[in-house]
């Protein structure tokens, strides 16, 4: 049967059939498609149907290469299978009936279910959040990690694998025998080179190259977007979240006081590489325009800059999370990051999960190939392509005799708060089966009208807050991985290491709902970080004085010998790292971000009059336009940047103290608290007449003005302004 001369004539035939079925999958992808965008018929599904029409058109067209692969794919695994079945057989003649070739349809069919079922074994297990969108898509009662508890994966996976083995000893013996008869018979050989490619794509490997002895000590930031200070068990939770985090603590210097100026990603990070504050680099909210894109681009004393004019190669690597790093250029040579930020990649994202095989069989380095804008989704790319990105261009440096500075930046921690199995199920109650059962359930529409629902059932915010631990423990075991491979790599005694976030999260504390950098009640949830610095040298311990991601890049170049440019406005914090000051009598500033909502449902805790008096701007669908010269990037509306900027509460932190500031028709809204004696943030002291709030007061209208990094709170100051009426003489600076 080997060399019998039909065998070609029916596999056409079978690939044929394959054609027929993807070309069916295809078109009802598209129903599906018309059907949600009617159903919908929200602002941004109108504009995705109305003026982005031909962009949409164009995806979906360019998802066709995935379908004929698919096809192709399928015919030649299971043609070993189905090549000698009569009704394949009576197909492949010469003048087949019509009933035959429907028979044989309905054989290739069947044969291709059983297959995809298999299939999902291999492709599941290597992709976890694959069977996540599944269990969050499909819903319901049913349990779908019952696939992995039973081993039904595992059994699919040694299925699919038996499936491969033998398809390619099939065409490994045909192509043997007919070798001798020229070149047509040889071409036997071209699916076994296809199978043969496929295996070592997907288990290739680089061998790590060795540490050069004599580089300049790295930098490796390890971050993920939302990340709570007081959700890790070296900070006191009650839950074994974090045990790479933790022990890499008992290693380093943990700042316990580190504070962002804005709980928003793109102007946090742009604090932090420009050591510059909110009011001084002037990324104020996240939908920049082109223009101030450009400008906050072209600013030269950007961190990662001047480590390129030091010689070491700069890397960022990030899902969504990082594509404030595609908006502003902050200066890294290899800027591994997603775009998604633009409507293109809001249809890109709906085009992939209307066709499902794209998520299913091209998450991977293949699918990025076959369809670039496919990293711009924001879901289920796996954190582990992360850390392979990154360490890729860290093994390139090593060759080269070159220090690295490197970012690595999950998603992880962020609304929705997806984290992959076993993560996602790690702490959640089995038996819970309500609202926001497997992510946060919001539509970007009653997002942007409504906000997060603040009067929650409280078994369904315990139930949010398991979510969220989950998505820290997923961020943990990732940092435990990319702590084991710098290791492997004889990197780790020469290499500075952090571990942080961008800002922090609300989880319905006192006062808030979700999110981050809506406003400053219940804590400093938002605005406190975690932030761990190992480096060669250094002391592990605890530092307890207030600090700002502000002074992150001065303390760096510090220790690694550098100088800062004068237009830094942080401090080097190392003499307090070697013990030689105290305190550095910092003050936190902070202020809220762009709002998708109407800002009074951010502020729970004002009273009616209060809230009526608060000025507001309006909500996403008013603020935001699509800027077609730029990347069709959104972008807020140059004649709403006074407003919104008006409209921005304000924070002033010191050891003690926290004052907030809410702008208001008349005079302002305050809200004072002493963060000591009340870290909930529970009774306002506004209007108790203390002598610290004028103080207070006086320090945030300078931070306003763009003097806040000038600014200095000593530690007496706390004590002596709690009393009443007490002593207002400003000592000397």
């Amino acid at each position: 049967m080997l060399d019998d001369p039909g065998a070609g004539r029916r596999f056409w035939t079978l690939l044929r059939a394959m054609l027929w079925l993807a070309g069916a999958l295809f078109a009802k992808a598209l129903v599906g498609l018309v059907l949600s965008t009617r159903s919908h018929g929200d602002d941004f599904t109108e504009i995705a149907t109305g003026q982005f029409l031909g962009t949409l058109i164009m995806f979906q067209v360019r998802v066709i290469p995935a379908y004929l692969v698919v096809a192709l794919a399928y015919a030649v695994l299971l043609f070993p299978f189905l090549q000698g079945r009569p009704t394949l057989v009576a197909a492949a003649r010469k003048r087949p009936g019509a009933r035959a070739r429907l028979k044989a349809l309905g054989l290739v069919a069947g044969a291709s279910v059983v297959l995809g079922v298999l299939s999902v074994g291999p492709f599941f297990t290597r992709n976890p959040g694959l069977l996540d969108g599944l269990a969050r898509k499909m819903g319901g009662r049913f349990d779908w990690y019952a696939l992995h508890r039973w081993h039904l994966l595992d059994a699919a996976t040694i299925a699919f694998g038996v499936v491969v083995l033998i398809a390619a000893l099939f065409y490994g013996l045909r192509w043997w025998r007919l070798r001798p008869r020229g070149a047509w018979q040889a071409l036997w050989i071209a699916p076994l080179l296809v199978l043969a490619g496929g295996a070592a794509f997907a288990l290739r490997s680089t061998p790590a190259p060795p540490a050069a002895a004599d580089t300049p000590p790295n930098v490796l930031i390890i971050a993920s977007d939302s990340l709570r200070y007081d959700r890790l068990g070296v900070h006191g939770h009650d839950r074994d979240v974090s045990p790479h985090i933790d022990a890499f603590a008992r290693q380093a210097v943990d700042f316990q006081q580190m504070h962002v100026a804005t709980a928003s990603t793109l102007e946090s990070w742009v604090t932090l590489m420009s050591s510059r504050l909110p009011p001084n680099h002037g990324v104020r909210y996240m939908y920049l325009r082109k223009e101030q894109a450009e400008a906050a681009s072209k600013l030269p004393d950007m961190l990662p800059r001047l480590l390129n004019a030091a010689g070491y190669a700069t890397i960022a690597s990030s899902n969504w999370a990082g594509n404030c790093f595609a908006l502003v250029d902050v200066g890294f040579t290899h800027n591994l990051v997603s775009d998604t930020q633009n409507f293109d990649a809001f249809i890109m994202e709906t085009t992939i999960w209307t066709h499902l095989i794209f998520p299913l069989y091209f998450s991977n380095d293949f699918g990025e190939m076959l369809l670039p804008e496919a990293t711009r989704t924001t879901k289920y790319l796996r954190p582990s392509v992360l850390v392979d990105k990154l360490f890729d261009q860290v093994d390139d440096a090593t060759r080269a005799g070159q220090p690295f500075f490197g970012l690595l930046f999950f998603s992880t921690t962020h609304l929705p708060y997806t984290a992959s199995y076993p993560f996602n199920v790690k702490y959640v109650d089995p038996a819970y089966h309500g609202q926001h059962q497997y992510e946060i359930e919001v539509t970007v529409h009653d997002l942007i009208t409504t906000g997060f629902d603040p009067d929650l059932p409280a078994d369904t915010i315990q139930h949010i807050r398991d979510l969220y631990d989950g998505t820290v423990s997923e961020f943990d075991h990732y940092v435990g991985e990319t702590l084991r491979r710098l290791d492997e790599r004889g990197l780790a005694d020469n290499t500075i290491v952090i571990i942080t976030s961008d800002h922090g999260e609300d989880l319905y504390d006192p006062g808030s709902t979700l999110g981050h950098g809506t406003n400053f009640l219940g804590g400093d949830q938002s605005t406190r970080i975690p932030f761990f610095l190992r480096a060669p040298g250094l002391k592990p311990g605890v530092f307890t004085p207030l600090v700002r991601n502000l002074d992150v890049g001065p303390t760096l170049l510090a220790l690694l010998g550098l100088s800062a440019p004068a237009s830094w406005t942080g401090v080097d914090l190392t003499p307090g790292l070697r013990g030689e000051v105290a305190d550095f009598d910092l003050l936190a500033f902070a202020e809220t971000c762009y709002l998708f909502f109407p800002k009074s449902k951010a502020l729970r805790d004002l009273s009616d009059a209060e809230r009526a008096r608060v000025l507001d701007s309006s909500d996403a669908r008013k603020t935001l336009k699509i800027d077609k010269s730029f990347n069709n990037n959104m972008v807020l509306r140059a004649d709403l940047h006074d407003t919104v900027l008006a409209t921005k509460d304000r924070m002033v932190r010191t050891p003690r103290w926290k004052l907030i500031h809410i702008p208001a028709q008349g005079e302002p809204i305050y809200r004072l608290y002493d963060m000591q004696a009340d870290p909930g943030q529970t009774h306002d002291l506004s209007g108790a007449g203390l002598a610290v709030m004028p103080r207070l007061i006086e320090k945030l209208d300078a931070y306003w003005r763009g003097e806040g990094a000038q600014q200095r709170w000593p530690r007496a100051w706390d004590a002596e302004g709690a009393n009443p009426g007490g002593d207002m003489r400003i000592p000397m600076e």
